[in-house]
């Protein structure tokens, strides 16, 4: 027993989600806190793709799931639809259009039992278990090359989105084309999408890399989902841990998804209140959606509750729902 509270642990985080220095920023506070917690006998060493390319000798293209798997990289923080692509449906379901209230009802979903549940379930289907939930910006809004006032604006516009049949489903439900690209890392990633299409759901965070401010210069926020991102560890490297050193593994990773929430959601109010800083990116005007227009689009997306019921698990979206 004593040689196993002993043991010490180095762990490679790959930073795979851009913009990096939002998610360097969690990595680091993790680093800090587990070595606090263990007595520096947990550590983390955290690589950007870049870096870890170069060190490794890697290409740039490779699936951080992969890496874990094979036992190269132990932590990472990735987006739910990256792992909802495993066969976690129910990773797919967190993207569902108007599913969170506020940003209370979020966290007492992605901290409670039913959070805590999908974490844990990742392990069916993956290398990995979820250790705590975080945001790429919180709520999606709508950049597009035209200012949007009405729902009725959307209708025939190309929309950019993610891998996630929920996000297709979405735009067809709001009237537009969907655009899907596999991976965003910047307008230099993926040209010919990005410029293909009139509008692009992100976050305010996220902007400069996921449009091109050349073309998607009006900025409606319609809060319609939420871009949700999970930290995740090895199962195999988590099964290795002591019952103590996977408690202090748990109970820091919480502490940090709460901070970088906290983090990510004063970084987009701070965009959306100043316009030096919209301007400096690219946005020649933002502006919050009407409500009576949010409340269209509520009504437009509730076919899709009725379409995926019987696709994730039973109950789980009523469940969120009354959370």
């Amino acid at each position: 027993l004593k040689e196993t509270f002993m043991t010490t642990h180095k762990i490679t985080w790959l930073l795979f989600h851009e913009p990096i220095d939002l998610f360097l920023r969690t990595a680091a506070a993790f680093s800090k806190k587990i070595a606090e917690e263990t007595n520096n006998r947990i550590s983390v060493e955290v690589y950007t793709t870049k870096e870890y390319a170069d060190k490794f000798n890697n290409g740039l293209d490779f699936d951080p799931l992969t890496l874990i798997e094979q036992g190269s990289v132990q932590m990472s923080q990735l987006p739910v639809n990256q792992l909802g692509k495993w066969g976690v449906m129910d990773f797919f379901a967190l993207d569902m259009p108007y599913l969170f209230r506020d940003h209370d009802h979020c966290a007492r979903v992605l901290e409670g039992t039913i959070g805590e549940k999908l974490l844990t379930d990742l392990e069916q289907k993956t290398p990995v278990r979820g250790l705590s939930f975080t945001y790429s910006g919180g709520y999606r809004l709508m950049a597009a090359d035209k200012q949007i006032d009405t729902t009725a604006q959307l209708t025939g516009m190309n929309m950019l989105v993610s891998t996630n049949p929920v996000t297709a489903d979405t735009a067809r439900a709001f009237g537009c084309n969907p655009i899907v690209t596999p991976r965003r890392r910047g307008p230099d990633n993926c040209a010919d999408s990005i410029n293909a299409s009139n509008l692009v759901e992100t976050t305010l965070p996220r902007y400069k890399n996921e449009t091109n401010p050349c073309i998607h210069k009006f900025v409606t926020n319609t809060k319609h989902s939420m871009y949700l991102t999970s930290i995740v560890i090895s199962s195999h490297f988590w099964n290795s841990l002591s019952t103590q050193d996977q408690e202090s593994m748990k109970k820091v990773a919480m502490q940090c998804a709460a901070l970088e929430r906290q983090w990510t959601l004063e970084d987009a109010e701070a965009i959306a209140t100043d316009p030096a800083q919209q301007e400096k990116l690219g946005i020649s005007s933002y502006k919050e959606f009407a409500d009576e227009e949010v409340a269209k689009l509520t009504q437009m997306v509730q076919p899709l509750y009725h379409k995926y019921e019987d696709i994730f698990t039973s109950g789980l979206l009523g469940s969120i729902k009354v959370t």
